[in-house]
């Protein structure tokens, strides 16, 4: 497995696109907009790689030079619970507290609270539906003082 960084409209991106379709969206009858697309270009964009094949992304949007948002964490199905999806946070927090970043936050699906809370992410707020489903607000710091 290789962590990577995605280039916005690569081939990977695009396979990156394909995964979040296929893991987030397909499931609840859903398709990723463009209006959900637009702005990518000026996120960041990391993966997994096993050879050619993409097995797991995310996206991070920065909120300001400290809080960062992931968004659209997907792995691929034959891949979810075989550690690929902790190889990928792990990679991308260090990726991001080398950049500068101190404070994470990402919104998850209920179901997927206990992974979250296993890498050290806390809940936060109330629950909430987003796109057809509750989600809870997760927040991890990552480095210098809390925000």
């Amino acid at each position: 497995m290789k962590f990577i960084e995605i280039e916005w409209c690569s081939p990977e991106y695009q396979s990156a696109l394909e995964l979040r379709h296929e893991v987030l969206r397909a499931p609840l009858g859903l398709k990723l907009t463009a209006e959900e697309l637009d702005g990518e270009h000026g996120q960041l964009h990391f993966g997994v790689a096993e050879g050619d094949e993409l097995i797991a992304t995310l996206v991070a949007r920065p909120h300001s030079t400290n809080l960062v948002q992931l968004r659209q964490i997907a792995v691929h199905p034959n891949r979810q619970s075989s550690g690929v999806g902790r190889f990928l946070m792990e990679y991308c927090e260090a990726n991001l507290r080398e950049r500068g970043f101190q404070e994470i936050t990402l919104n998850a699906r209920l179901t997927t609270l206990p992974f979250y809370e296993k890498l050290g992410y806390e809940a936060v707020g109330d629950v909430f539906k987003e796109i057809t489903l509750e989600h809870q607000k997760m927040v991890k710091q990552i480095g210098g003082e809390s925000t």
